[in-house]
């Protein structure tokens, strides 16, 4: 309840101050295991993916982003769980998992991290992972002007123009454990994205 109502004021006031769009709502799956795979280039980004998409999301945030309890607990209300940036942490990755295996939705960034440019990066085999392990299909997003709107370094957002292209599933076999498969499924994320920024362009 709490994550749906905050959802929906918020994109209310995108809507009216970034003028947000949403194009492709209809390819979102309404049900089963879904990992929501955009690009990543502002703070902006997890919000917007999850306006993009009709489903309550679960996503990682780093865990330096809990350590102050007052807004640990606001994240932790919108289904947000801490996963640390230094190594592998496997403790959230197993939790990504068995979300996606009851059946919901994670999203995950394939980057892994924030874009120094605003051009799409080089994908980690982190969401090749979770796909294979739980079965659960790809939806990639492309995310244009959130950049613009709150630049790395800004103190205040800039009220440009986003919008999200949402692209149809990848369907994800999972009968392969291995790294190089991770990598692959990563690689192949990253290029539907990329095509859906081509087309947009």
């Amino acid at each position: 309840m709490v994550y749906f109502i905050s959802r929906n004021i918020l994109k209310a006031l995108f809507k009216i101050f970034f003028r947000l769009r949403i194009v492709g709502f209809e390819n979102c799956p309404k049900t089963g295991p879904l990992i929501i795979a955009p690009n990543h280039a502002s703070f902006l980004d997890p919000l917007i993916a999850g306006f993009a998409v009709p489903r309550e999301l679960n996503f990682m945030a780093r865990n330096s982003l809990f350590r102050n309890r007052v807004f640990g607990n606001i994240l932790k209300s919108v289904n947000a769980f801490p996963l640390k940036r230094e190594g592998s942490d496997p403790g959230a990755m197993r939790l990504a998992i068995d979300k996606l295996c009851d059946g919901k939705a994670v999203l995950i960034f394939p980057e892994g991290t924030r874009s120094k440019d605003g051009n799409l990066g080089v994908p980690r085999a982190g969401i090749g992972l979770l796909a294979a392990r739980s079965g659960a299909n790809i939806l990639p997003c492309y995310i244009k002007g959130s950049r613009e709107a709150f630049p790395k370094g800004a103190i205040f957002p800039r009220f440009k123009r986003i919008t999200v292209y949402v692209g149809k599933p990848l369907k994800i076999e999972n009968n392969n454990f291995e790294k190089e498969y991770y990598m692959r499924i990563a690689e192949n994320t990253m290029t539907a994205i990329s095509v859906l920024k081509k087309n947009e362009d």
